[in-house]
């Protein structure tokens, strides 16, 4: 049989500088931009820096296996992941200065062989959906495709499928004469606990919504219950006291506490008293005023945003914060919240209403509610550093 290598797949390489340092007269620049590569390409850093008398040996990679820096001022894409370029130079009082630049690597090259079966046969092509990219793959008519093992890092490969909807999987017995498109199924480790515990479905009134994944397996993990038996309510907005109760349950949070006798507005035997109690103490909530915390207003979406913000550093989660988002519409909220927004956009467990938009006064509905606790669990699973 005759072998072939095909490298796949394209990585994203995204640069982003923070940088506080004064202008000096010779100083170079990192110029703000964003790259596609294939793995194993090189990016010359003279194209992307500007500035007097550069020196590429003052160039230094944090992580060296992720992006290495060659001799002659080339960056080289390795392996995925995240690394940190330093540029160590002196400034115009002869004191040392740094400049730092953010890059991720988040594509990877995979290899690997085709059965060709007999010389006689036909060449066809089969192309690979893995969701947000595309590979053309070579085999033979009338062989069984060879595919390459895919990782995608904090997921379970769940097979290769004939649609995009995934609903007939490739059994290992089929052959094929002609090109076809294969679909790449990826899942989380709580949807395939979900899937293989779950008997049947919660909630009648969520079939086809597009966060049934996320409200059945928040559910599931116990940190969401119905409006009522069978009924999730997924356009019904959420209420502040709603979503303290899911904090805490999320947090596992001993809801036992007594409530303060300065908050008028909550009955000590209300469901989420409680909780909110363990929320206030634990600086989690810290927007009670005037003794009102105000239970049934809706929740906007900055108020989330400010709770789940405060619980990642109760449970002393650290994000890296290297992406500022580019939204419109937060410049007249506290310096507070533009941070916490910051934060949960760099977790990947918030993001805008659209690219330029937040959204901070829009209301939260429990299915957007569930969509979030969902992205935050699986968040502290695969990414989250204690």
């Amino acid at each position: 049989m005759k072998k072939f290598s095909v490298g796949i797949l394209v990585l994203l390489f995204t640069l982003m500088l923070t940088c506080a340092l004064g202008a000096t007269k010779a100083r170079p620049e990192f110029i703000l931009d964003r790259f596609k590569m294939k793995l194993g390409d090189t990016q010359s850093l003279a194209g992307i820096i500007k500035g007097e008398n550069i020196n590429f040996n003052n160039f230094e990679s944090s992580e060296p296996t992720v992006v290495e820096i060659l001799a002659n001022g080339n960056l080289k894409a390795k392996t995925t992941g995240y690394s940190v370029i330093t540029y160590t130079y002196l400034d115009k009082n002869d004191e040392e200065a740094k400049i730092t630049c953010h890059i991720e690597v988040d594509r990877y090259e995979a290899t690997f062989d085709s059965v060709t079966g007999s010389v006689k046969k036909e060449t066809i092509y089969h192309t690979l959906d893995l969701g947000d990219y595309k590979v053309v793959v070579e085999s033979t008519s009338g062989a069984k495709p060879a595919f390459p093992e895919v990782i995608k890092e904090g997921y379970i490969f769940d097979g290769w499928y004939l649609e995009p909807t995934f609903e007939t999987k490739l059994k290992d017995s089929q052959r094929f004469g002609k090109g076809t498109t294969f679909y790449a199924k990826f899942i989380t480790e709580l949807e395939r606990k979900v899937a293989s515990e779950l008997q049947s479905a919660f909630y009648d009134d969520i079939e086809g919504h597009w966060a049934k994944t996320a409200i059945e397996s928040v559910t599931y993990m116990g940190y969401f219950n119905g409006v009522e038996e069978r009924k999730f309510g997924p356009e019904i907005p959420m209420t502040r006291a709603m979503a303290v109760a899911v904090i805490g349950r999320l947090a596992d949070a001993n809801p036992s506490g007594e409530l303060r006798s300065d908050i008028k507005d909550v009955n000590t035997n209300a469901y989420y008293a409680g909780y909110l109690e363990w929320a206030i103490e634990n600086t989690i909530v810290m927007d009670v005023k005037d003794g009102a915390f105000r239970p049934n207003d809706n929740i906007t979406r900055e108020e989330i945003a400010n709770y789940i913000a405060n619980y990642l550093r109760y449970a002393q989660y650290k994000v890296e914060l290297a992406y500022t988002p580019s939204f419109n519409d937060i410049e007249d909220l506290s310096a507070t919240s533009k941070e916490n927004i910051k934060l949960l956009y760099n977790a990947d467990v918030m993001k805008g209403m659209s690219e330029d938009a937040f959204g901070p006064k829009a209301f939260v509905t429990r299915s957007q509610m569930a969509q979030l606790f969902y992205n935050l669990y699986n968040f502290s699973m695969k990414y989250i550093t204690k």
